[in-house]
């Protein structure tokens, strides 16, 4: 009897035991599920945040961009423009044949800029390859871009189809890079008779001072010869190929116009003076009527 009492109490201290183990996992189960569910609510925020962090990341390009096209806007709305020309004021043509040259035009223009004074340039098919940009740049600030043929060839010395191929095919060019009608030409060494006008259909524009720059090659002689031949409507002639004359030509802007000149373009001496340039006239100089 008391064996039988023994092992029943035994059985019962087993049970209870095997009881409260069962307890405790369950209670321990519950704390560490109860830890994973919270890990995975701060697991949540994190993402949120690194969610709103890679928005903002993402908006902060668009700002600066933003910022960048704003200042640019503010440079090219105060950067100083070409100054409004006056008819009843003296105005000259400064004129530069040859070019582009990618070595000098681009300080010849970078001057033209700086003083808000216009040229135009008789440029040459040869010239143009690889020189686009300033042609275009050039155009932009409001400079003329004139006809100086394809192969500088002389005119007068040319049949009917390589005279409508020099002068044609070079208007064709200068359009297709400028987007611009070709508004004068200038034939090379001045050579233009009876005959090459009938191909011409364009005002033809000469010089009334030439500074010979091609041939003397020397700054200070070029300077001499612009001041001391100006006058009112005068066309100058000058060379934007070669550094001497583009020196020169920077040096005597700020002297010109102190001498109250206005630097213009062909096109714009030929509308302040004559109303427009006319088609088969050749000009050598503009003055006042």
């Amino acid at each position: 009897m008391k064996k039988r009492v023994l092992i029943l109490s035994i059985s019962i201290m087993i049970a209870l035991v095997v009881e409260i183990i069962g307890l405790y996992g369950i209670l321990k189960l519950n704390k560490k599920n109860s830890n994973h569910a919270v890990g995975n609510e701060n697991e949540s925020n994190l993402i949120e945040k690194d969610i709103g962090n890679e928005e903002t990341t993402e908006t902060k390009p668009e700002e600066a961009t933003q910022e960048t096209e704003t200042e640019t806007e503010t440079e090219e709305v105060t950067e100083e423009q070409p100054e409004e020309i006056d008819p009843n004021k003296p105005m000259i043509a400064l004129t530069f044949d040859d070019g582009p040259s990618s070595e000098t035009t681009p300080r010849l223009l970078e001057a033209l800029k700086e003083q808000g004074a216009h040229a135009t340039f008789f440029v040459v098919g040869y010239n143009l390859d690889g020189n686009e940009d300033i042609i275009r740049q050039a155009a932009e600030q409001g400079c003329e871009i004139g006809n100086h043929t394809l192969s500088h060839s002389k005119l007068t010395s040319l049949d009917d189809a390589s005279l409508d191929s020099e002068i044609g095919g070079m208007e064709e060019r200068i359009k297709s890079i400028t987007g611009q009608e070709v508004v004068t030409i200038r034939p090379p060494y001045g050579a233009v008779d009876d005959h090459v006008m009938e191909h011409i259909h364009s005002p033809v524009i000469l010089w009334s001072i030439d500074t010979e720059d091609w041939k003397t090659r020397d700054v200070n002689s070029n300077i001499q010869s612009i001041q001391q031949n100006v006058y009112d409507g005068a066309i100058i002639l000058m060379h934007d190929i070669h550094p001497e004359s583009v020196e020169a030509a920077i040096q005597v802007l700020g002297w010109l116009k102190e001498q109250g000149y206005q630097l213009v373009t062909i096109s714009e001496l030929g509308y302040y003076r004559r109303g427009g340039l006319t088609t088969g006239v050749r000009y050598g100089s503009i003055e006042p009527n």
